[in-house]
């Protein structure tokens, strides 16, 4: 699909272009699962949107009260779940409900990327930044983008990614969490379009090949 956004559904978009035109917005970039659909990069849907910015660029707790204050505008229910001066997560009942995430978070290690809907993490540090979302949690949905991610970066790319984002990523830990796949049912796997039995014949192979140093 390319950087379309097209897989948010028409609220997602509607906020996240909604949020990118609040004067508090500068700085801040489109991160997570939001941001993988808004650059093409995963199909897997998401009921949350991350919006990170960096040390020194515009307050979340600025973020938070203009986004707030516009959605009140639209008609659209918001409450805080979470509050605090670098971490904000917003429950917002509109068309459909919706968590936001309002974060300081480190930098960027690239230049951001673009999207119909607003600035993102440029599409090669998300990957690398899912990768380490894997290496870090091993949530079934984050094997289910990184399957997906391989289909657009090598194997040997993402790890580099990785390694880009994070110095202290090690490969034999991120083997251990591969091994944590064994956990989920194809049910909780099914995010979305995934081959459930593609999924798991990629990731036994790729440790295998990270076990036996490849």
């Amino acid at each position: 699909m390319g950087a379309t956004g097209s897989w948010l559904t028409d609220f997602q978009r509607t906020v996240t272009r909604l949020f990118f035109g609040l004067p508090a917005s500068d700085g801040f970039l489109l991160a997570g699962g939001g941001a993988l659909l808004a650059q093409g990069l995963t199909e897997r849907p998401t009921q949350d949107l991350d919006f990170f910015t960096r040390p020194g660029a515009n307050e979340v707790r600025l973020a938070r009260d203009q986004f707030i204050a516009i959605a009140g505008e639209h008609g659209w229910r918001v409450e805080v779940i979470r509050d605090g001066e670098t971490f904000c997560r917003l429950l917002v009942e509109g068309p459909e409900d919706l968590i936001i995430d309002l974060a300081m978070d480190s930098a960027p290690v690239r230049p951001a990327g673009s999207s119909t809907v607003g600035p993102t993490f440029a599409p090669a540090e998300l990957a690398g930044r899912k990768v380490i979302a894997l290496f870090d949690r091993a949530a079934a949905r984050d094997f289910v983008d990184v399957l997906a991610l391989s289909h657009r970066f090598s194997k040997v790319e993402l790890l580099a990614l990785a390694r880009e984002v994070d110095s202290g990523f090690e490969t034999g830990v991120f083997v251990e969490m591969i091994g944590f796949l064994n956990r989920y049912t194809d049910v909780d796997l099914a995010l979305g379009a995934v081959n459930i039995a593609e999924l798991r014949t990629f990731f036994a192979e790729w440790s295998t090949e990270l076990e036996a140093g490849g």
